[in-house]
């Protein structure tokens, strides 16, 4: 967990530096030219203190290798040495891509002396075409590790301590009752004895006791028999859901668990803080309506309006019945049911809505299990939090920032199952590289900011003129590619690729009340395996076939054919 967490606090840095020197970038004063980097970084250097962190440093190279600034004293010494080998920097800056972030471990080097070893996070700032680096100070991690190990020790020590006490004390006492008191009762207390052994050396976690006798030790053994159960099963569902890979399986883990406590009817909420909307995880079982067109419990009104539900506006729970109907939209109160709706509280607000719903002969299960659900619920809502961000950092990581469309990055992640199912449905796949005709003169005449509009307006163009199964990728610039699933034949595809050329040609761009463009675009394709049976290099031949069509004329779409090749170039 250590190392899990100063991973993810150097990623979290990594990214805060990128997002704050996007934040000085975009505040430079328009009537200085934003080429002017040195004050940038100036600016940069004077702001970013509220980023100072006791276990990361930072520093800024350009292109070739050159430091431009650091708050690491260490490595400003070292790189002010000619005579250093600076190979891991530049190895660094050459694997850092446009998009992402690069994890690795260099050493910097005199000779065969090595001066100074740390663990980096790369992010490239394209505006400048600089590199941040994120630098992990390797003694607060040591050190850090140091207190935790410290700490197992002393907890170590001190539960032997308590246990060789506690073992001592209970022989006292099992002698005294022995003697004096309980002498009946031995066989239980001898079971008592044996199981703390077992569970103070470590021998066993987990216990159950069997009572000898139906007496007051007897009820006793029962009642901490079902105590340690509740707190082994508690502590394994924690784990479980620790480990599991993303959100969807946390959420199993609680269907399962309810279940688990003889619940039958429940549905499972996810709150949409962004856009106020819930989303319905799992329909509630249909044995109370008897049908399948309207299984939800809840009016469809709080998938659109998140505050309709009373659970997530107050984040506390909410529990009703036919004579107390407590919630409007609660839809069930007629055929005698009882609800309870329990938040998953994350960062102060309600994350996901637990929604149970009973009969009266289930009300006694239900008051007895709840304390548990709610315990279990305090366990998992930290984990689904983590859950989350990191499937939203993950997601960051896929998009472009600009159009909102899957990267590059997301298609080198995506590409071997998409190869897996054209070869199991034994369909091609058609491949569309588009590029915008005369981009340039759009950002040389009307300036940056229209050009990105006019790429925006595009990406809306394209992601309506194919299926919602169909990809759309900003591949780099004003270069587009588009991977058409399940491509039935040549002809197909081409009108796929005519009916983009087509709708980009017939629009009109409203940039603002005065400005009004229309562009035109040029589309390569090819398809895969029939042009090729490597999918990167069916890429290539559409890129191809796209220069072909610029070349003759652009505002066309283009097939690849074989005669455009030459079998001994590269790809």
């Amino acid at each position: 967990r250590l190392f899990e967490k100063m991973a993810f606090d150097h990623l979290k840095y990594t990214v805060n530096l990128h997002n704050h020197l996007i934040k000085v970038y975009s505040k430079v004063d328009s009537s200085r030219e934003k080429s002017d980097k040195s004050t940038i970084i100036n600016d940069f250097l004077n702001s970013v203190v509220v980023l100072n962190d006791e276990n990361f440093n930072f520093a800024i190279f350009n292109y070739i290798g050159t430091l431009i600034t650091t708050n690491n004293n260490s490595l400003q010494n070292i790189m002010a040495d000619e005579t250093v080998d600076r190979s891991a920097i530049n190895r660094i800056i050459s694997e850092t891509g446009k998009s992402g972030v690069h994890s690795d471990y260099i050493e910097l080097q005199r000779g065969n002396n090595r001066q100074l070893g740390f663990y980096v996070n790369a992010i490239l700032f394209e505006p400048l075409n600089y590199y941040i680096l994120a630098i992990a100070k390797n003694e607060n991690a040591e050190s850090s590790i140091d207190q935790v190990m410290l700490k197992k020790k002393s907890d170590i020590i001190n539960s032997v301590v308590f246990s060789l006490l506690l073992g001592f004390c209970g022989t006292l006492i099992v002698f005294a009752i022995f003697f004096f008191y309980l002498r009946a009762l031995t066989d239980n207390i001898n079971e008592i004895t044996k199981s703390i052994d077992q569970l103070s050396s470590g021998e066993k976690t987990d216990i159950s006791l069997e009572p000898k006798n139906e007496d007051e030790v007897g009820v006793m053994i029962t009642a901490f028999n079902g105590y340690v159960r509740k707190k082994i099963n508690l502590e394994r569902f924690k784990q479980l859901i620790e480990e599991d890979e993303n959100i969807v399986d946390v959420y199993g883990r609680i269907f399962t668990m309810l279940e688990g406590f003889g619940i039958d009817n429940y549905a499972l909420y996810e709150v949409k803080n962004s856009k106020n909307h819930i989303k319905h995880i799992r329909p509630e079982s249909t044995e109370l309506n008897g049908t399948e067109d309207s299984p939800m419990p809840c009016s469809q009104e709080i998938l659109l309006n998140a505050d309709a539900c009373r659970a997530k506006r107050l984040a506390l729970v909410v529990a009703g019945d036919s004579d107390y109907r407590v919630c409007p939209r609660y839809l069930f109160y007629d055929q005698d049911c009882r609800h309870l709706c329990i938040p998953i509280i994350i960062s102060g607000t309600a994350g996901e809505i637990v929604h149970i719903t009973i009969k009266p002969e289930e009300e006694e299960n239900l008051k007895k299990q709840t304390p548990v659900m709610l315990e279990y619920f305090r366990n998992a809502a930290p984990v689904i939090e983590s859950k989350k961000l990191l499937a939203s950092l993950k997601e960051a990581t896929l998009r472009d920032n600009l159009t909102g469309l899957n990267n590059r990055r997301f298609l080198e992640e995506y590409i071997e199952i998409l190869i897996s199912e054209s070869e199991r449905e034994k369909n091609d796949i058609g491949i569309l590289m588009a590029d915008l005709d005369f981009f340039k003169k759009v950002n040389d005449v009307h300036g940056q900011p229209v050009g990105d509009r006019v790429l925006k307006t595009l990406a809306k163009i394209l992601k309506t003129s194919v299926r919602s199964s169909d990809i759309v990728i900003r591949y780099g610039g004003e270069e587009f590619l588009l991977i058409i699933k399940k491509a039935s034949s040549d002809d197909d595809v081409m009108a796929v690729a005519e009916k983009i050329r087509k709708n980009v040609e017939e629009h009109v761009m409203k940039i603002d009340s005065v400005i009004t463009l229309k562009k035109t675009l040029t589309i390569g394709v090819s398809l895969f395996p029939k042009d090729s049976e490597n999918f990167w290099q069916a890429i290539k031949f559409a890129d191809v076939a796209l220069y072909r069509g610029k070349d003759g004329g652009r505002n066309q779409v283009v097939r690849f054919e074989s005669s455009m090749w030459n079998v001994d170039e590269e790809y």
